[in-house]
């Protein structure tokens, strides 16, 4: 079983994915390589196929890179702790190589002291606690593995993510919320992309608030 990561690499142009743009052709990996291609990266990539949960596999893609976009989630038959054992596999050869940015992506159900969640976002994310429990718990591991991880990092916060394929003028990202009720996946991978030189956000994780 596959998972999804996209590792990102601005010196020798390496991305790795679990064949990222197979039948995914809106996800947040394919979006991610769209976005630094407008912003002149030389267009050649270079894919490897991995599982985020085979230590090798990551380290092959994790070699030579600047920093790590990691956009993993749950799909169907996918091992119920990936993300958290991911995450482990993940920092662990960022450590060995060197790699210290790090940014990922999760639900608006991993809360932290001073959000102002909104009551639809309150209701959607306990109904998913109840029917995807370890969807919750992995986003609440996954944060908790990089806080004692040394590494510069950034969770961005999502309540929904939709399929639209709209263009966007502008974002904006709030430490507490509300979230926006449904974001697009080229959005996210706009604001990913944006922050990985961006240290404001550091150590912190922005909700997508517009």
């Amino acid at each position: 079983m596959y998972e999804y990561l996209y590792f990102w690499s601005r010196r020798k142009n390496r991305c790795g994915s679990r064949s990222l743009c197979t039948g995914k052709r809106l996800s947040c990996g394919c979006f991610c390589i769209q976005r630094e291609l407008k912003k002149s990266l030389p267009s050649k990539i270079k894919f490897i196929q991995g599982n985020v949960l085979n230590y090798d596999d990551v380290r092959k893609a994790v070699d030579g890179a600047d920093a790590v976009i990691s956009v993993d989630g749950h799909i169907q038959g996918s091992h119920p702790l990936m993300q958290t054992k991911g995450m482990q596999s993940i920092v662990q050869t960022m450590k060995a190589h060197g790699v210290s940015r790090f940014l990922s992506l999760t639900g608006t159900g991993v809360r932290i002291v001073g959000d102002r969640p909104s009551i639809l976002d309150r209701i959607l994310n306990i109904t998913v606690g109840i029917v995807d429990p370890d969807r919750v718990y992995n986003g609440i591991e996954h944060e908790k593995i990089l806080q004692s991880s040394g590494l510069v990092w950034t969770v961005v916060r999502v309540l929904k993510l939709s399929k639209s394929d709209k263009s966007f003028k502008s974002y904006e990202l709030t430490e507490g919320g509300p979230a926006e009720m449904v974001t697009s996946r080229k959005k996210v991978a706009h604001v990913l992309v944006d922050l990985v030189e961006d240290k404001k956000y550091i150590g912190k994780m922005p909700v997508i608030s517009r």
